[in-house]
């Protein structure tokens, strides 16, 4: 059954159930009851369509969860930006406060590689 798509396996779950409908007396008198079954195979349709419109407000909830942390994340990384201009602004830019700032994100950039080291240069085309 491994072959088979989500849609495909919920329409096998309902074919079982309808196969072995016709078969219930002749099944019990062999020893299995499948009355229990069969109801628990029909009503599969509604609980997976109710697993799965979970599932996508949980998806939802998620992806949106998501959006907020990045939203903040901007909102916060502005602030912090601003934040230079303003020190640059107030004390200029060759004070030692401004400058150290400044170097912060070119230090992080630096930290994202292996070793700490700065993103190589990019290679341009050799000039005709």
């Amino acid at each position: 059954m491994s072959d088979l798509n989500d849609a495909l396996k919920d329409s096998y779950i309902g074919k079982v159930a309808d196969a072995l409908q016709p078969y219930t007396d002749e099944l019990k008198a062999a020893g299995f009851d499948p009355t229990s079954r069969i109801e628990q195979l029909s009503g599969a349709g509604q609980l997976i369509e109710s697993a799965a419109k979970l599932a996508q407000q949980q998806q939802d909830a998620a992806s949106a969860a998501v959006q907020h942390t990045q939203d903040v994340r901007s909102q916060f990384y502005t602030l912090a930006t601003t934040s230079i201009s303003s020190v640059e602004g107030a004390l200029g830019k060759s004070h030692a406060l401004a400058v150290k700032l400044r170097s912060l994100r070119a230090d992080l950039i630096g930290n994202q590689n292996p070793g700490g080291t700065a993103t190589p240069a990019a290679k341009t085309a050799p000039k005709p």
